[in-house]
């Protein structure tokens, strides 16, 4: 079951992002939105935090807005990972 402050959390997400496509239609801009999956690894986890913040700031320095996805490995895995039109 889904606890209330998650999906509380859920609603807040899904009402800031549909105010921000408001205000990029507003300003003129188009409804188009790419997204691409990165996965970063490391050996420790000193490094994978250093690998991340790194990540995260290119992506801040290419203007493009980075989401983690903390416990949804495996469905990230299957988006990105797995060759596509080729059986398993």
């Amino acid at each position: 079951p889904t606890t209330p402050s998650i999906v509380k959390s859920q609603q807040s997400a899904e009402l800031g992002d549909v105010l921000q496509q408001e205000a990029d239609l507003t300003a003129g801009h188009g409804v188009l939105r790419v997204t691409g999956l990165i996965t970063v690894t490391a050996s420790t986890p000193e490094g994978l935090d250093a690998s991340v913040a790194a990540v995260e700031q290119a992506a801040i320095q290419a203007s493009c807005e980075t989401r983690r996805l903390v416990g949804q490995q495996a469905q990230a895995f299957a988006a990105a990972a797995l060759p596509v039109c080729r059986t398993v």
